[in-house]
């Protein structure tokens, strides 16, 4: 089974960096999967186990930003829906002045 399942080609980069190899966003995935294993410091299993590493944490990453987002999109729904609130208050509000208004009217 391949290292490289669930990565990425960013999470390729990263190790490859890491390992101390110079790459940059024009190398092929192929290429950095190749300098990575043929990475002398280091051994398949010593890559693997960093790049499940970066792999991991780039996961944790993507939830935390994918939540962020639901809270702020649900604060975004919470807000709309007290404004909309408010405005149905002072909508109701103007009828009722309206009405005590008219009634004044009638019994002057």
């Amino acid at each position: 089974m391949s290292i490289f399942n669930e990565s990425r080609k960013c999470d390729s980069k990263i190790l490859a960096e890491e390992l101390g190899e110079n790459v940059d966003d024009s190398h092929k995935l192929k290429d950095m999967k190749k300098m990575i294993l043929a990475n002398k410091k280091y051994g398949e299993d010593c890559a693997n186990e960093w790049l499940n590493m970066i792999i991991n944490e780039r996961k944790k990453r993507d939830e935390n930003e994918r939540r962020n987002e639901e809270i702020q999109e649900r604060r975004r729904q919470e807000e709309n829906a007290e404004r909309k609130r408010q405005e149905e208050i002072q909508i109701e509000e103007q009828i009722c002045q309206g009405e005590v208004d008219q009634r004044k009217l009638e019994y002057e």
